[in-house]
């Protein structure tokens, strides 16, 4: 399993280093009111050339970070492609796919049907989807693992067992050979439980 990348801005298209291929401020045209995805399939995740290695791909982004990688990815998923998608903090942003998929030419609904989505509520269903659920199903598809981390800033979960967990989840990780994309919002952690993006990305 390669080490995980981190990227902390908007992948470049043309670096070899951060081995996405994709360039967000190209995928996307921020207005003051929306943000609209101005999609160019040459730009956008999975769509050949841009296959990434397997490998934990670190991406520390804007509030909108889930969107903008759901509507990038709408390319190849309007061409086939299956992805799995833990949504761990109720962002996966159906409509705005929908809209991306209209544009593209793609029926919203076939491509959302290419989506696995898995919403766990806690820090342990996470950990048990990730070591368990998924490796039982998986075959071969990349997998979005969407902002986890304020799953583990749950002041009612002991910090030494939110570590524990978090470690054993990140061991999961690290046994599936998947392409996995783990979308960081930037969420500031509570006094006393900072790190775990930093520990990751370390891993």
């Amino acid at each position: 399993m390669p080490q995980v990348r981190i990227l902390h801005g908007p992948p470049d298209f043309s670096s070899e280093k951060d081995g996405l291929g994709l360039d967000i401020e190209q995928a996307f045209d921020y207005t003051d009111r929306a943000v609209i995805p101005q999609i160019r399939p040459e730009v956008s995740l999975f769509v050949p050339p841009n296959r990434p290695a397997p490998g934990i791909y670190l991406y520390e982004g804007p509030r909108l970070v889930a969107a903008q990688f759901l509507s990038a990815l709408c390319p190849a998923l309007g061409l086939g492609l299956r992805i799995y998608w833990i949504d761990g903090s109720n962002g996966f942003d159906a409509h705005g796919a929908s809209y991306a998929a209209r544009v593209l030419g793609f029926s919203p609904k076939e491509l959302l049907a290419r989506v696995s989505v898995a919403r766990p509520f806690n820090l342990y269903q996470l950990e048990t989807m990730v070591c368990r659920k998924l490796p039982a199903r998986w075959s071969g598809e990349p997998v979005v693992l969407s902002d986890p981390f304020g799953l583990f800033y749950d002041e009612d979960v002991p910090w030494a067992e939110a570590r524990a967990v978090f470690s054993r989840t990140l061991a999961g990780l690290k046994r599936l050979p998947a392409v996995w994309l783990v979308l960081s919002s930037g969420r500031t952690p509570p006094a006393g439980r900072e790190g775990l993006v930093e520990l990751l990305g370390k891993a």
